[in-house]
């Protein structure tokens, strides 16, 4: 036996003598398939077979195929293995085994020959209902990288009674919580891991809840934005302003829910926690139902039904002029203007993965880093289709030989077949989990559940 290489083909092909007779026998490994040939002989018949785990094509002849050693290991993303034995009959069996599940060989018989095309390159697919409105996708594919393991949704909230919520973890901005649990406290049907946040447990852009802004862009990222009847996706960014009695604009806000910068206005909500946690070098006033209540240096406590407004630098400067009883509105917009939309929830992700129905990847223009933007990894992502149903989509990854994850092309390729005309990237990696019935459908890159600071949840039709 010897192996002869193409140059620029990349095509390896193992040439086998058959004793007694003239016939060949060849492996041939393309990128893209695995072709098995085999001579026929006079009186020569085969029996072919296949196991599951591991994989394994098992190729039964009455006749001898010389030229195998007992075993040979191959240096092939598919194919681990061949093995060969022959007994004292004369008959003898060859056994392909493989990395991972492959498709069942195609047959091709000619006069002469017989010949397996194992294809590399597959996507099996099978549905479910879950409930009305809302499809389960599971998805076993490969190509020349390797495989990967796809769980997807379908959701259509038109007319069904199905809602689509954002949950954040232990309902606040600094909270970490398992996806399945967030989706058992809301009683979810089914959800998935949402945007990307901070170690310390804060969404990273923009993300509001029931029409309450829980924090702001980031880099102009592409966001999602939910309601009762509208799905939209698009760029986002935000300006605040604090408007006094005469309708003048005090000062510009920089930032909403978290740590203050030096020279910032930083507005805090009830969802940021209890207290501020600012220190004591700038000013804070505290309003509620549009006046001043209180005015303290730092760490100041968070009214249930108001907003601290905390002041650093030349912006402490123009809280100054402040005093207890004084009106003022903080006015707080998304560009664009979706809540007069009908917009309630909104998530932000990125980078966007397809627009328009075309691949549109934005990793640059959305400051995202490599870790990101390159190499294959576990994925969550969501669309929307042609006819304004949303898609929950989570890749598998980091697991050789079960599922290596995707890039972001190929990523964005997926939420194409599926349907997807808008689609975006979210936070990926040992995060990427998908929930139905507080069952973790996807395998977590981390061994288990990962906790995460927020999540997609669907909600069943109330009864």
């Amino acid at each position: 036996m010897f192996v002869q290489l193409r140059s620029g083909a990349l095509l390896f092909v193992f040439f086998l003598l058959v004793a007694a007779y003239p016939a060949w026998a060849e492996v041939s490994l393309t990128p893209d398939s695995i072709v098995i040939t085999l001579p026929k002989a006079s009186g020569q018949e085969y029996a072919i077979s296949s196991t599951p785990k591991p994989m394994k094509i098992i190729v039964d002849s009455n006749q001898p195929l010389q030229g195998f050693a007992p075993s040979s290991h191959i240096n092939d993303v598919v194919l681990k293995e061949l093995r060969y034995s022959q007994w004292q009959d004369g008959s003898s069996r060859l056994v392909l085994e493989f990395h991972y599940q492959v498709p069942e060989p195609v047959l091709v018989e000619g006069h002469d020959f017989l010949q397996l095309e194992i294809s590399k390159t597959y996507a099996n697919t099978t549905e479910r209902m879950v409930i009305p409105g809302v499809i389960y996708g599971h998805q076993r594919r490969a190509d020349s990288f390797g495989p990967n393991i796809v769980n997807y949704l379908v959701v259509d909230t038109r007319d069904t009674g199905i809602e689509m919520k954002l949950a954040l973890a232990q309902n606040r901005v600094f909270g970490s919580e398992h996806v399945s649990a967030m989706g058992e406290r809301l009683g979810a049907i089914a959800a998935v891991n949402g945007a990307f946040f901070a170690g310390d447990g804060r969404p990273l852009g923009v993300f509001m809840i029931d029409g309450e802004l829980i924090s702001e862009p980031y880099a102009n990222r592409t966001a999602l934005g939910l309601g009762a009847n509208c799905l939209v996706m698009d760029a986002v960014s935000f300006e605040g302003a604090l408007i006094q009695e005469d309708g003048s604009i005090l000062a510009m806000v920089t930032g909403l829910n978290r740590p203050r910068l030096q020279d910032e206005i930083i507005i805090y909500t009830p969802h940021y926690g209890s207290q501020t946690r600012t220190n004591s070098f700038g000013l804070e006033v505290t309003v509620v139902d549009g006046v001043v209540t209180a005015i303290l240096a730092g760490n100041s406590p968070i009214p249930s039904n108001g907003v601290v407004v905390s002041g650093h630098g030349l912006n402490k400067t123009k809280l100054s002029s402040l005093q207890v009883g004084d009106a003022l509105q903080v006015n707080l917009q998304l560009t664009p203007a979706w809540m007069e939309e009908g917009v309630e929830q909104i998530i932000g992700g990125g980078p966007r993965l397809v627009r328009d129905g075309n691949l549109w990847i934005t990793g640059e223009e959305e400051k995202f880093r490599a870790d990101v933007t390159q190499g294959r990894a576990p994925r969550t992502a969501l669309g929307i289709t042609s006819d304004g149903r949303l898609l929950l989509v989570t890749v598998n990854g980091r697991q050789p030989n079960i599922s290596v994850g995707m890039t972001l092309a190929e990523l964005g390729n997926l939420l194409r077949e599926l349907g997807a005309v808008q689609a975006m990237n979210l936070d990926g990696g040992g995060s990427t989990t998908m929930v139905i019935r507080n069952l973790v459908l996807n395998l977590p890159s981390d061994g288990k559940e990962r906790p995460v600071s927020n999540a997609i949840v669907i909600l069943p039709p109330q009864k």
